[in-house]
């Protein structure tokens, strides 16, 4: 081989790797304005304006695709592996809450419809939509046609909230009961017992005294499908003390609804009540009258006549001693008219 096609030993590299790390190198170089944006070569964090765009068109295009494909088989798990009238998510025992609204005190004013209209209309509302007839239903607890918040009778609705699925299973006698139960459950039990029915149990804080009447009675019917005014009872509160603020405490009784008295609304629910009253003040009596007795079958007493003795003006003025009034000076004119008197003689005339 010729000397002059020999090529001496020593390292060799690829024009393509030389040409990379002379861009590397030549990019650590740049000051850090130059790297953000490139004025001279029209970039932006190194990227043209085009480059961004087919970046920003391809991961667009790739996440559509992802997001149709997993709405594609939502689609088709939800509406042809799931029975429609089953619940889709596992879900548990039905809660609870209180129509006119779950507010921890209602406070309204017996004496001012523009208060008690809201409340009765958002009962009307509620009961409408549920389909079943509700205002007739229960119309007993509505003689007033305000569910009684005019008349000091005011009703509220316990609800049972509705879950698809749900299959109660009851205490039918009062034997089956637990041994925390209120008093007088059993009787309950004992009186409206012989089909499947969620008890309910309500108790009014230690200074009230306002009887509760339950409408069409202290339970839920219980079915497979609890639909309609079968998830409400009427709680009418009677003998309320006026502007006073009462609270309640509902609990229903199933043996697959649990109590947990930390969490509102899971087989307990509480709600407060404040019926303001208006006042009236009596006014003072100054006189103390005197009542007179009269003996039986005696005829009526004819009063002696009694002269009125004429007012004495001192009396109006709290009996001060006013001076006299001076004397009026007779006026000029009067003067005039006067005629003098003529004198007596004594002595004879000359």
């Amino acid at each position: 081989m010729p000397e002059d096609v020999m090529v001496p030993s020593g390292d060799y590299k690829l024009v393509k790797q030389f040409r990379r790390e002379q861009t590397v190198r030549r990019k650590k170089d740049l000051p850090w304005s130059k790297r953000v944006f490139d004025i001279d070569e029209h970039k932006l964090f190194g990227r043209t304006a085009w480059a961004w765009t087919r970046i920003t068109l391809f991961y667009l295009v790739l996440y559509c695709l992802i997001f149709v494909i997993v709405l594609f088989w939502i689609g088709i798990f939800l509406l042809a592996i799931i029975d429609p009238h089953k619940p889709r998510w596992l879900k548990g025992p039905p809660g609870m809450s209180v129509v006119p609204n779950n507010e921890s005190v209602l406070t309204w004013y017996t004496h001012i419809l523009g208060e008690i209209y809201p409340i009765a209309d958002t009962i009307d509302d509620f009961l409408n939509s549920l389909n079943d007839n509700g205002i007739d239903f229960f119309n007993e607890a509505n003689q007033d046609s305000i569910w009684g918040y005019g008349s000091r009778k005011p009703t509220v609705f316990l609800k049972l909230n509705k879950v698809i699925g749900y299959q109660p299973e009851t205490y039918d006698t009062a034997d089956d009961l637990p041994k925390d139960v209120p008093s007088g459950l059993d009787n309950t039990v004992r009186k409206y017992g012989g089909t499947p029915k969620i008890w309910v149990t309500c108790e009014a804080s230690k200074e009230s005294n306002a009887e509760l009447v339950f409408f069409p009675g202290p339970f839920f019917e219980a079915s497979e499908q609890m639909t309609g005014v079968q998830r409400l009872v009427a709680i009418q509160l009677n003998n309320m003390a006026p502007n006073t603020e009462e609270f309640f405490c509902c609990k229903v009784w199933a043996r697959n609804i649990p109590i947990d008295e930390k969490f509102q609304g899971k087989g307990q629910i509480r709600f407060g009540m404040n019926m303001r009253v208006e006042t009236v003040r009596k006014p003072k009596i100054d006189q103390v009258q005197t009542s007179t007795t009269v003996t039986p079958n005696a005829g009526p007493e004819v009063p002696d006549e009694i002269e009125e003795e004429p007012e004495n003006p001192a009396k109006r003025l709290g009996g001060l001693d006013m001076p006299l009034a001076p004397e009026l000076e007779p006026s000029p004119n009067e003067k005039l008219q006067e005629i003098p008197k003529a004198e007596l003689l004594t002595e004879p005339p000359s």
